[in-house]
C-alpha cells in the first residue's frame, strides 16, 4: 500500500495502520484512543529580495492516548508511517505508563464512532502538485517591478497537504480528513525610511491562488508609502476602519473569550451564563461557526462522530451561549455541544457596505478623517474576563483625511475591550469577505482561518502610544 499522501489510497492505508493499532491494544484489555496527523510541506521564505529558505518536509505524527476508570495517559512520537512495529511500542508505552497515572475526579468519555468518516471536500489534487518553480514564478508576477536598492522583498509561501485521522478501540470505524492549504505574506521594506507594507492570501485551491490581487495592493500601497507625508498622530479618539488581519485578530479572540465554555468555567470568560439570550454587542455583529464554510478548512463531524451543524455564537449581537467540549461536558456534567474538532470554523458574516479594498475606499468621499490598520501586532490579552485586548498597528496603516489627501500615520497601540469594540463602536462592515489565517511552519500543519469582512468601520476608538517614527 502507498504511503504518497497525495495518491487516492491513503486514506484505506491509514485506516489499515490505525486499525493494527486498535486490535493491538484490544488483545491487551486496553482502551485506547489513536489519532494520526500527515504533512507534505513546502516553505519558501524571502529576506532581503532573494530566496532564504527553500523547504520541503514529509512528517507524520501519532498519539495514543491510555484510559482506565479515571486514569489517562498520552503519549505522542513522529514515525515513519511504513513502521508498523515501532508503532505498537508507542502503544505499548502508554499501556505501561498507565498505572502510575494520577486519578482524577471525574471519568472520561471514550470516542466511540457509529460509523466511518471521510472528508475530503478541501483537498485539492492540483495545489497538492504545486512546486518550487510555480511559488516563484508567483511571486514573481505579484511582485514585477516593485523592488529597488531601497525596497527589499521578504515573505514567505507556505503550502502542503495534511491529513488527520481518528479511531479507538470503542469502534472499528475511523474519521479521516485530508485538505490543502496555501498561505503567501509578502513584504515590501524601506531599509531608509523604515516602512513595511504588505498583502495576504489564504486558500485551499490553487484556482483561488491571485498574484495580479497581491501586486494591485502592494503597488498601490507603495505609491502612497513614496508621495505621502509621515505623521505622528496625537492621542486621542478616532474614526477607523480595520483591515482583514486586524479584524480576524479581533474576531478570533472574541470568540475565544465568549464562547469557550472552558474559559466561562475556568472565570476567565468575558460573557456569563447570564448573558446568554441577551444583546450583549452590536446588531451589526453576527458571528458564526459553520462546517459547510470551506474557505475555513472545516471538519463536518467531530472527534466523536458528532455530526456537526451551522450555529450563531453572536445573532445580530445577541449572545446564544457556549461551546462545549467532551472534556469540559465530563468535568462539568455540561452537554457537549459537538465542537471536539482541532479548530473551528469561524465567521464574522459581512455587512452591506459596498466596498471590496482599500484602494476602492480611500478613492470615497469621506465626512472626517480616517484612520486604516491593516494589520495587528504584539497582540496580547490585558485582562480576559473584562475582554481586554491591546495591539500595534503595523504593515501599511494610512490616515485618509477629510480633504481627500492621505498621510502615513507612525504606529499606533490601541487597547480595546471587544464589547465595546463590537459593540457601541461598530459602525459598518463590509459586504465581501476574505479568509485570514495561517498554517504552522514550525509546530504540525493545521490549517485554518477565520472568514471576516475585508474592512471594518468603527467611531470614537482611543489610540493611547503614538510612535515618533515608523
Amino acid at each position: 500500500m502507498t504511503r504518497n499522501i497525495r495518491s487516492k489510497n491513503s486514506p484505506v492505508f491509514v485506516f489499515d495502520t490505525l486499525n493494527q493499532l486498535r486490535e493491538h491494544a484490544l488483545t491487551r484489555g486496553v482502551r485506547a484512543t489513536f489519532s494520526w496527523q500527515r504533512e507534505d510541506s513546502r516553505l519558501v521564505r524571502y529576506a532581503n529580495s532573494a530566496i532564504s529558505l527553500n523547504t520541503t518536509e514529509d512528517v507524520t505524527r501519532l498519539y495514543v492516548t491510555a484510559l482506565e476508570a479515571r486514569r489517562s495517559v498520552s503519549t505522542s512520537a513522529v514515525i515513519d508511517p511504513y513502521d508498523v512495529p515501532a508503532m505498537l511500542r508507542i502503544v505499548d508505552r502508554a499501556i505501561e505508563m498507565l498505572p502510575h497515572a494520577s486519578e482524577i475526579h471525574y471519568a472520561r468519555t471514550m470516542p466511540c464512532l457509529s460509523e466511518d468518516t471521510y472528508t475530503e471536500a478541501n483537498f485539492d489534487p492540483e495545489l497538492a502538485t504545486i512546486d518550487g518553480a510555480e511559488i516563484t514564478a508567483f511571486v514573481e508576477r505579484a511582485t514585477r517591478g516593485l523592488e529597488t536598492d531601497d525596497i527589499m522583498l521578504s515573505g514567505n509561501f507556505s503550502t502542503g497537504v495534511c491529513e488527520r485521522a481518528e479511531m479507538s478501540t470503542a469502534s472499528p470505524h475511523i474519521n479521516y480528513w485530508r485538505g490543502t492549504d496555501a498561505g503567501i505574506t509578502l513584504v515590501l521594506s524601506s531599509l531608509k525610511d523604515k516602512w513595511e507594507i504588505n498583502a495576504e492570501q489564504f486558500v485551499w485551491r490553487r484556482a483561488d491562488l491571485d498574484p495580479e490581487s497581491i501586486y494591485e495592493r502592494l503597488a498601490w500601497m507603495r505609491e502612497q508609502y513614496l508621495t505621502r507625508p509621515g505623521v505622528r498622530l496625537p492621542l486621542g479618539a478616532y474614526s477607523i476602519v480595520l483591515g482583514n488581519a486586524a479584524l480576524s485578530e479581533y474576531a478570533f479572540f472574541l470568540s475565544y473569550l465568549s464562547a469557550s465554555g472552558r474559559m466561562e468555567k475556568l472565570g476567565y470568560s468575558m460573557l456569563s451564563t447570564d448573558d446568554v439570550g441577551k444583546q450583549v454587542l452590536s446588531p451589526l455583529c453576527t458571528m458564526v461557526e459553520d462546517p459547510a464554510l470551506l474557505a475555513t478548512f472545516p471538519v463536518p463531524v467531530d472527534s466523536y462522530g458528532r455530526h456537526r451543524e451551522r450555529r450563531a455564537i453572536f445573532d445580530r449581537g445577541v449572545f446564544t451561549g457556549f461551546i462545549r467540549e467532551q472534556s469540559e461536558a465530563d468535568e462539568y456534567g455540561e452537554i457537549p455541544t459537538g465542537h471536539d474538532v482541532t479548530q473551528l470554523s469561524l465567521a464574522l458574516l459581512p455587512g452591506d457596505r459596498d466596498v471590496r479594498t482599500i484602494q476602492e475606499f480611500a478613492a470615497l468621499p469621506r465626512d472626517r478623517d480616517i484612520l486604516y490598520i491593516p494589520y495587528l501586532h504584539y497582540v496580547g490579552l490585558v485582562n480576559p474576563s473584562a475582554g481586554l485586548i491591546t495591539g500595534t498597528s503595523r504593515f501599511g496603516a494610512l490616515f485618509l483625511k477629510q480633504d481627500g489627501s492621505i498621510e502615513l500615520p507612525y504606529n499606533v497601540r490601541l487597547t480595546l475591550s471587544l464589547r465595546d469594540l463590537f459593540g457601541k463602536h461598530l459602525s459598518w462592515l463590509s459586504a465581501y469577505s476574505e479568509p485570514y489565517g495561517s498554517s504552522s511552519s514550525y509546530g504540525a500543519r493545521n490549517p485554518g482561518t477565520v472568514l471576516v469582512p475585508v474592512l471594518g468601520g468603527f467611531e470614537d476608538v482611543e489610540i493611547e502610544i503614538s510612535n515618533e517614527s515608523f
